[in-house]
């Protein structure tokens, strides 16, 4: 064994170069004073790993390649090409068509960024080193440090921020439908707690979460998608509007206009009524319309001067439709289960907002 003057590294007998800290290894080899154990075969796979200190070189100072071997002394004779091994770049040994050689630099990287497993060339005198060695034991040439895996960009996460929690007829909780960031389809294929609802399109709506607020967009519907009001409201031709289980449109009543060719339409004579209030059965399908006098009107089960006394969930006295300047304004009278617009386009919700889809009403919550 040789001993290194520089760091103590015990090298084999053949090395020229110490494999701790590449410096050059001269005399006679002396034997470790702590060592009685039979020297380790001459294998360079079964070498301890070495880490050398930053800053250090592998040739001493003032000599190239071209003296590494000293004195001009023939270099030892290379080790045989690994199987199959050819030629690749630079001189240095193809370590086998799975791996290949990063341009000017020396060392030698697997497809994919993982590092070789096995021994690589040395790129100055082809020698097999071992992955773990900083330096070659032949010639002392340093070794490029070995390529890592690239990490990997963090993924986005969908951070479920909001929830949709179902409220039954009696006022109790139900199931839970969690929101992420961005757009929420909703409907009967969008969800187990929507699927039984035959009142729901298979897409009905849309919920997109930003931040604090949420925007409920009408996808097309069928049925329409429902807002509980937290103020008054004020209402266009045209609007749908839900008390109880009865679902009305609101439209205006114009003044007659004559025809093209100026006859003048024959009507009974209007009071002043200025608009008018109609049960929807179905799609299409108008019930019962009752007209609107005077500056405003009343809706309930049980007052008002328009009622719906079959209806157990209209309050007695649930609604006010006031005609003011030209506006037309809804207001809630403090009812027990609300009054419900039907969403024309988009709207913005908070949080504590509710919303009627179908048959089932919803609360929203930041949770």
């Amino acid at each position: 064994m040789i001993i290194c003057h520089r760091c103590g590294k015990e090298n084999q007998d053949h090395y020229k170069f110490c494999l701790g800290c590449g410096a050059e290894l001269t005399g006679p080899p002396r034997t470790a004073a702590r060592s009685s154990a039979p020297a380790p075969p001459d294998n360079l796979a079964m070498m301890n790993t070495v880490m050398s200190e930053p800053g250090q070189s592998p040739t001493p100072p003032g000599m190239g390649q071209a003296g590494a071997y000293g004195m001009g002394a023939p270099p030892p004779p290379m080790p045989p090409m690994p199987p199959g091994g050819g030629v690749m770049g630079h001189g240095a040994p193809d370590m086998g068509a799975g791996n290949w050689r990063s341009p000017g630099s020396g060392g030698v990287r697997s497809i994919g960024g993982e590092p070789p497993a096995g021994p690589r060339p040395c790129p100055a005198c082809g020698s097999a080193v071992p992955p773990e060695f900083k330096f070659c034991g032949v010639c002392g040439h340093k070794m490029e440090p070995l390529a890592r895996p690239a990490a990997r960009p963090p993924q986005p996460q969908l951070t479920a921020r909001w929830a949709m929690v179902l409220i039954r007829p009696d006022g109790t909780e139900g199931g839970v439908h969690h929101l992420h960031d961005g757009e929420n389809r909703i409907g009967r294929d969008h969800g187990e707690i929507f699927e039984n609802d035959g009142y729901l399109s298979p897409t009905h709506a849309a919920l997109i979460v930003q931040k604090d607020t949420v925007i409920v967009r009408d996808l097309g519907s069928l049925n329409g998608v429902f807002v509980k009001m937290i103020e008054d409201e004020a209402l266009q031709p045209g609007q749908v509007l839900r008390i109880g289980q009865e679902l009305l449109r609101f439209d205006i009543i114009e003044s007659p206009q004559p025809m093209a060719d100026g006859t003048e339409v024959m009507g009974s004579p209007n009071p002043g009524f200025w608009g008018k209030i109609t049960v929807v059965i179905g799609n299409g399908v108008d019930g019962s319309a009752y007209p609107l006098l005077n500056e405003s009107i009343t809706l309930g089960r049980e007052r008002g001067e328009i009622n719906f006394p079959e209806d157990g969930y209209v309050s007695g006295l649930h609604a006010r439709l006031t005609h003011q300047n030209g506006m037309f304004v809804l207001s809630d009278l403090g009812s027990s289960n609300g009054t419900f617009i039907r969403v024309q386009s988009e709207r913005v919700l908070t949080d504590g907002s509710f919303i009627l889809l179908g048959q089932q009403l919803f609360r929203l919550s930041i949770l």
